[in-house]
């Protein structure tokens, strides 16, 4: 069980509170990357790596990042298989672990295997109970690798069980890191998918905050910019790795997200004047973009989106 952590003080001890608190039959590791925090995070994880024999604590002497944090923890890990909780995510149902690894155990086939998800909103305090049966999501399953390619496999990172020897088989750890991946869940899936299966188990088992500023919700626009611009390197290197897909052709898409991205940051933002300037270099305009265009409706659309 993998947790990735930096500067969540606030919330790991619940995150690993609820691994602890897994109900198995059998024994397992949690390994936690902790990413050279500022607060106080380091310091609870000391805490639970003192105290329980399966908790193995990676501290960092420097920052690592996302990408080089969580290769470095897949590459430590010794079990069967991979779970991961985010450290200011946190596991509700105790039986996630033997549920989704006795699921693999009776299903060969299965390279990878998720489950719905509670949704908790930190700004307000609501939380969506299953969400993607609350939303009426229709799940993709089997052979989905089209699906994840074009981001409608609905997946929650927070709730996958992966195969270990298939990663260690076929994921280029290595190449996450050269080539500054910005995640590495969709990368991993897109993989794995080309080797068997992937299902959904209708169960929910894991709460996932949702509100807080995260990867893929930033709010400087020179972080978006470098997330997008490696995000299409990453893309470019997977086409390399599957030539039925054809040529890499979105190049032109990718420079186009990277100013409607800044754009919508700018409205979280209330910063009226580089949502016009974003808006004025978006090639495929949408509803936000037109609404950027003078400071009424931007407020309007703005109120709108913290409405919704």
């Amino acid at each position: 069980m993998l947790v990735l952590t930096y500067n969540q003080e606030q919330w790991i001890r619940q995150t690993i509170e609820c691994i602890l608190a897994q109900k198995t039959d059998y024994s397992y590791e949690i390994i936690i990357g902790e990413d050279w925090s500022k607060d106080g995070t380091r310091r609870i994880c000391e805490e639970y790596a003192n105290k329980y024999n399966n908790v193995c604590l990676l501290p960092q002497d420097h920052n690592l990042g996302l990408i080089a944090n969580w290769v470095n923890c897949v590459k430590h890990a010794s079990g069967k298989y991979l779970m991961f909780c985010a450290g200011d995510d946190y596991w509700h149902n105790p039986n996630k672990i033997q549920l989704q690894v006795d699921y693999m155990e009776n299903h060969l086939e299965c390279v990878a295997c998720h489950t719905d998800i509670d949704e908790l909103n930190v700004l307000n305090g609501t939380c969506c109970r299953s969400s993607k049966k609350s939303h009426k999501l229709v799940i993709p399953q089997g052979h989905i690798q089209k699906e994840i390619l074009s981001g409608k496999d609905h997946i929650s990172a927070v709730t996958l069980c992966l195969r270990k020897s298939l990663v260690d088989a076929y994921v280029p750890l290595d190449k996450y890191v050269e080539l500054q991946f910005p995640r590495e869940d969709w990368p991993t899936l897109l993989i794995l998918s080309a080797h068997g299966e992937i299902i959904f188990i209708p169960e929910s088992t894991a709460t996932y905050r949702v509100g807080q500023e995260s990867i893929t919700r930033l709010s400087d626009y020179e972080k978006i910019r470098f997330r997008l611009q490696t995000d299409k390197v990453m893309t470019e290197y997977l086409y390399s790795l599957f030539p039925e897909w054809g040529p890499f052709n979105d190049a032109v898409w990718y420079d186009n997200v990277v100013w409607h991205q800044m754009m919508m940051a700018a409205y979280r933002n209330n910063d009226y004047r580089s949502a016009r300037r974003f808006a004025k270099r978006d090639v495929y305009p949408s509803w936000a973009t037109y609404m950027a265009y003078t400071y009424i409706s931007f407020c309007l659309f703005r109120w709108f989106l913290l409405k919704k």
